[in-house]
């Protein structure tokens, strides 16, 4: 296998870039009469970090810019949770902090409410000049707040041909573990989502007093081992019990 030699690489992804850049704007022409626009697509897919540093593809890589509108809704974490920070990243690692940080949105004044009640509505789009426009609302009060990130297409200046070419090499080399990490963050999504409902239960008096106890104990035990685990994973549960309330 010959030596790896960025220059060299970079120069095919520009000269392919064009050629695909041509095709979008084709295509682009079919729907708009603005001919004056910039045709672009995004090099790497750009998506945003949750609970245990995942990254959810938003706007998958080579999209054609300018781009329709993606949407998504975030739930609340935690109990009478009032802020929330929606992190946007570049890349295409399953890790979130493995990819490039574009920005982060901060999110305030949610109303007090129990965990994945209140609801944000997350807006991403990348208008004709290659800005990334993101909004969250919360749409029970209207609260709105909104960010605009400059040079995310091809032809912006957010990243060299180079560096995206060694994130792509970076997603192809690591995809198994990433997959796997993948899994293991679904897993423990899933167990966790189990505990805590079975503890909820238990606080409103769904078992009988002798089989709450008999069942803290053993659930108790079963935390201790799934915090263990999560550890191994790289994970971290926060705080979980089957403590009385």
């Amino acid at each position: 296998m010959g030596a790896y030699n960025s220059k060299a690489e970079a120069a095919v992804y520009a000269k392919t870039n064009e050629e695909s850049l041509k095709q979008n704007k084709e295509e682009v022409m079919k729907t708009t009469d603005h001919e004056d626009l910039v045709y672009d697509k995004t090099p790497l897919s750009i998506g945003s970090a949750h609970t245990y540093d995942e990254m959810w593809v938003e706007i998958p890589k080579n999209t054609a810019i300018p781009t329709k509108k993606f949407e998504f809704v975030t739930f609340t974490a935690s109990d009478n949770q009032e802020t929330m920070t929606i992190a946007f990243y570049q890349g295409e690692r399953t890790r979130a902090s493995d990819n490039k940080l574009l920005g982060a949105l901060e999110f305030k004044g949610i109303r007090p409410a129990p965990r994945g009640v209140a609801k944000i509505t997350v807006c991403l789009d990348v208008d004709a000049k290659g800005n990334l426009n993101a909004s969250a609302e919360d749409k029970s009060t209207g609260r709105k707040e909104t960010m605009s990130i400059t040079g995310v297409g091809v032809r912006g200046k957010l990243l060299s041909a180079e560096e995206v070419v060694e994130m792509a090499r970076q997603g192809v080399k690591h995809k198994l573990e990433d997959d796997e990490y993948l899994m293991k963050v679904i897993v423990m999504k899933v167990m966790k989502e189990y505990t805590m409902k079975i503890r909820e239960n238990a606080a409103a008096g769904a078992y009988s007093r002798k089989a709450e106890d008999e069942f803290r104990v053993v659930a108790e035990k079963m935390l201790d081992e799934l915090k263990e685990k999560a550890k191994d994973f790289g994970l971290e549960l926060g705080r979980l019990c089957m403590c009385k309330t």
